[in-house]
């Protein structure tokens, strides 16, 4: 009797606990990052074999699965990339949207269409007005597409340096819970709290974390940012901007190729010139190419830029600003020969990387993957776009020089396109037919583009950008089917589903009710012997 009265007390004090245990579930149901609470009891030991002693309350343990959920971290992480190139690559399609009225399409078509009627009466004043309209509203469209990428690219430079931040926020709440962890122990809600902040971080970047043993190690890429629990490397943002370097051919400059009195020309990305006559009957070798670096260094238009003679005496031109900050294009001619340049220059570039402890990071997942490979030229499609405007102005140029006695437009990119207004009067009706026949004209060659025109090239500009969207498109909506399965799977293993639970509370309380009746039997059945 007095052991159903211990056994009853057991059940009493277990049955409580889980009662509580199974209402924390109930009220955490929507609280994010919780993970459900499963109770865990025993048999009491006892003192013989046919005869138990109660039950004991082992406590509580949260429900997880290390492997699912490591699986559905990497997996988010590779959404997050997807979204954020999604996010990327619509605001710069929405850049480039067209329509039947509006968009560059109908500038560029309004532009030879001045041109067509111009044609018709070389001296209407009307017609003149409306190709100088044109051509300004061309130049104008053009470099607003380009300042809109730039202004993009910009936005990014921002969202970089945020995202940065809370990376390295992340990371020190995670080392703050691991001290917590090691002064009172690794209690359910801080391993609750630490997944939480796991999971935001793979947002940003892929992550491994080893629990192999007692030590917590946190990687990013490989890397290690948090060791022995509370070590922390913060990510940074590292520049590696390369500076565009022209070299020129040393035999393409010998004196011996050229005359005292020849002209020099430096031409400044097509608008300005630097005009001298070349010495080459010196004494000294290299004297033109030492004309040269003197010009150049010496000229206030020019002050971005370095000219020098390498040890092999290569004419070298390098810009001061590295980066895309710094491209430039720069054409000498003597005596009427253009001097080409080496296969062996050096193109500006943006190269953008986050390191950890002098670490360079090699994403795989992750927003700021999405975002470094934007930045950097190399991997940029929004650099790529603005080069495709680039070799668009260049050709406009070269294409309407060559086909006028003068020039409608001067610049080597769309930053330096300019329209020469003055120009207009001087055109003749040979000019006018020449240029009015660059419209039809479908075998030009634009940039790395061969056999094209120019409302083919911009076209074909325009079905890349909206393709690279659905293409990127594609891939996130199947990367997010594969995150839904397995949150769904992940979610049905350890979030709390308010039924079950409400039948494991009518459970608990039955047997707390159960364990209270035997108590009050054995009361009464004391009682009665006491009264006899």
């Amino acid at each position: 009797m007095i052991n159903s009265l211990y056994i009853a007390k057991s059940g009493l004090s277990t049955s409580k606990y889980s009662v509580d245990v199974t209402s924390n579930n109930i009220a955490n149901e929507n609280t994010e990052g919780y993970l459900k609470r499963v109770v865990n009891t025993s048999e009491l030991g006892t003192y013989e074999d046919d005869i138990g002693n109660g039950v004991s309350f082992d406590g509580a343990t949260r429900t997880t699965d290390v492997y699912l959920y490591d699986k559905l971290v990497s997996q988010s992480s590779l959404s997050s990339y997807y979204d954020e190139k999604d996010s990327i690559l619509s605001s710069v399609e929405i850049i480039f949207s067209e329509t039947e009225t509006s968009g560059f399409s109908t500038t560029l078509s309004s532009f030879f269409d001045s041109l067509e009627s111009l044609r018709g009466d070389s001296t209407n004043l009307i017609y003149q007005n409306e190709l100088t309209t044109q051509s300004e509203l061309m130049v104008s469209s053009l470099q607003s597409l380009n300042n809109d990428l730039d202004d993009t690219l910009d936005s990014l430079n921002s969202q970089l340096e945020d995202e940065v931040d809370s990376v390295n926020s992340i990371l020190e709440q995670i080392v703050y819970l691991n001290k917590q962890m090691q002064n009172n122990g690794e209690t359910d809600d801080l391993l609750d709290k630490r997944d939480a902040l796991e999971k935001e971080l793979s947002n940003y970047v892929d992550i491994k974390v080893n629990r192999d043993s007692s030590t917590y190690n946190l990687q990013i890429a490989g890397v290690n940012v948090i060791f022995n629990n509370t070590n922390l490397h913060e990510v940074t943002i590292q520049e590696d901007n390369i500076a565009q370097k022209d070299i020129y051919n040393s035999t393409d400059l010998n004196d011996s190729n050229f005359n005292d009195g020849d002209e020099i020309s430096i031409t400044l990305n097509g608008t300005t010139t630097l005009t001298l006559s070349a010495s080459v009957s010196g004494a000294s070798e290299n004297e033109l190419k030492q004309q040269i670096v003197s010009a150049i260094n010496s000229n206030s238009d020019f002050s971005d830029y370095t000219a020098y003679l390498d040890t092999s005496n290569n004419l070298i031109i390098k810009s001061n600003i590295e980066g895309e900050d710094g491209k430039f294009n720069i054409d000498i001619s003597v005596g009427g020969t253009e001097i080409s340049k080496s296969e062996s220059s050096i193109n500006a570039e943006d190269n953008i990387s986050l390191t950890v402890y002098n670490n360079e990071l090699s994403l795989t997942s992750g927003s700021l993957k999405a975002i470094t490979q934007e930045l950097t030229t190399s991997t940029s499609n929004i650099y790529s776009y603005k080069n495709s405007l680039d070799d668009f102005a260049k050709a406009l140029v070269d294409y309407t020089s060559e086909n006028s006695s003068v020039a409608l437009f001067s610049g080597t990119s769309v930053e330096t396109l300019s329209f020469e207004k003055d120009n207009i009067t001087s055109l003749t009706n040979d000019d006018l037919e020449n240029l009015a026949q660059l419209q039809w004209d479908e075998n030009l060659t634009i940039g790395s583009s061969s056999n094209t025109s120019f409302s083919e090239f911009y076209q074909n500009l325009l079905v890349t950008v909206s393709a690279n969207v659905e293409n990127n498109a594609f891939k996130l909506d199947s990367q997010n089917a594969i995150v839904n399965s397995l949150e769904s799977t992940y979610n049905n293993l350890t979030k709390v589903d308010s039924d079950e639970e409400m039948v494991n509370l009518l459970k608990y309380q039955a047997a707390y009710e159960a364990n209270a009746k035997i108590i009050t039997a054995v009361d009464e059945m004391l009682q009665t012997l006491l009264a006899m």
